[in-house]
């Protein structure tokens, strides 16, 4: 690689190139052995470098500000992308070795007036979860959500923000139903995981393959099962909602904060009531929340205005029976902080767990569905049919002690009561 490499056009000597590359390598060994699924490389007057660990990012010791340039170059090279060019944004990827173990890593570069700014995204597949069990749902939330994935045709949507989780659920769905009898194919932007036994496409927008055409093609293959990677336009949407028709069971994801919400997104978009009503079996609306580290986990009274948020009397320190939170049987019932220990590098967290909230579409939804009722009174036909809210989700999980009270009402502050 080096000695093909034009160094007149990076502006860059071989001795800093070569430096650059041992930095590098440093950089994402130490990412992946923290676990980042982010790293943010930029520079000003100084340079920073930056992991985003359970969902937040923290500052690591950046690399020298004189081999900067020679980093990004490194980097561009990798990804495939053109050294000479810093003027426009870039993106790309590889694959790479790091800690023994292959990840898929996806390059982002900006420009701005100090130089490029980097941002990687590591796909690691070790850290993929694709059992139910492990994804935080709840055992009632879990019951209902199998329930629908025997459905044979229709439309399931997983909604939620950029880095909710979103793509992991619909890995396990469809490992779950995965079978010889099943013909699944995916479209997607990127296949950040690799399936066996699934048909994986990826889009590519220079050679006109986007979700729309892809989507055409795919009924010519005799699928049983598609999954969407994302319904972003009228056009996908109409689509799925058509191949959805046809007789195939279709996975999809949306942006939207939460199930109910879904609705009132689509009718946007363009789709019909009557196929809405018709096609969507249920909604999965899910965001990640970190996980408080066994270690160091302490008990503690929260403040009177945190519980005057959730409506609880500033004297309890949990919610109280029947009230909004389910009786938890002889389970743990307190709220929970993180005080920071060596097992979690001083954080109080470790790891990350799901909120789930999912609305199964029933008769009196699909009719308020007809009526283009508002998402508030869509939420409340979905309650009565047995959906629980992130935030009662966030709830229990926090009086269980496995997340941070804070942390759950910062992700469900679009779910207030």
């Amino acid at each position: 690689m080096v000695e093909r490499l034009d160094f007149t056009k990076a502006k860059i000597s071989e001795t800093e190139y070569s430096s650059a590359t041992a930095i590098v390598d440093s950089i994402l060994s130490q990412a992946v052995e923290q676990k980042a699924t982010d790293v943010h490389l930029e520079t000003e007057e100084t340079t920073s470098l930056r992991f985003r660990i359970n969902g937040l990012l923290y500052n690591f010791d950046p690399p020298p500000r004189e081999f900067y340039q020679a980093i990004v170059t490194r980097i561009k090279v990798l990804a495939n992308l053109d050294i000479a060019e810093r003027r426009i944004p870039q993106s790309g990827a590889y694959k790479a070795t790091v800690k023994g173990g292959g990840v898929h890593l996806r390059i982002s570069t900006y420009p701005t007036i100090f130089g490029e700014a980097v941002a990687i995204r590591i796909l690691d597949k070790r850290n993929i979860l694709l059992g139910f069990d492990q994804l935080g749902f709840q055992p009632p939330t879990l019951a209902r959500y199998q329930k629908i994935l025997e459905e044979p045709y229709g439309i399931i949507l997983v909604a939620g923000p950029t880095g909710g989780g979103k793509s992991t659920t619909l890995y396990s769905s469809l490992n779950k139903i995965k079978s010889a009898r099943t013909h699944i194919i995916t479209i997607e932007d990127p296949v950040e995981y690799h399936i066996p036994g699934l048909v994986q496409a990826q889009i590519n927008p220079k050679a006109g393959m986007n979700f729309a055409t892809g989507l055409r093609s795919i009924l010519r293959q005799d699928p049983d099962v598609v999954m969407v990677g994302e319904i972003r336009d009228a056009e996908t949407a109409s689509i799925s909602f058509q191949v959805a028709q046809t007789g195939q069971l279709v996975f999809a994801t949306l942006h939207t904060n939460t199930a109910p919400g879904a609705v009132t997104r689509l009718i946007d978009m363009g789709v019909e009531p009557f196929l809405i009503a018709s096609s969507v079996i249920g909604v999965l609306s899910q965001t990640l929340v970190r996980t408080l580290c066994d270690s160091c986990k302490k008990q503690y009274q929260p403040s009177p205005e945190v519980l005057a948020e959730l409506n609880l009397p500033p004297h309890l320190s949990s919610p109280p029976q029947g009230g909004r939170i389910e009786e938890r049987g002889e389970e743990a019932s307190f709220f929970c902080r993180g005080e920071g220990c060596n097992e979690c590098n001083g954080t109080g967290y470790k790891g990350r767990t799901g909120l789930f909230e999912l609305m199964v579409t029933n008769e009196e939804i699909r009719g308020l569905i007809l009526e283009k009722a508002p998402t508030e009174g869509v939420k409340e036909g979905a309650r009565k049919a047995g959906m629980q809210t992130l935030r009662e989700d966030g709830m229990k999980k926090s009086v269980l002690g496995i997340v941070a009270l804070p942390d759950v009402l910062r992700m469900t502050k679009s779910d207030k009561k």
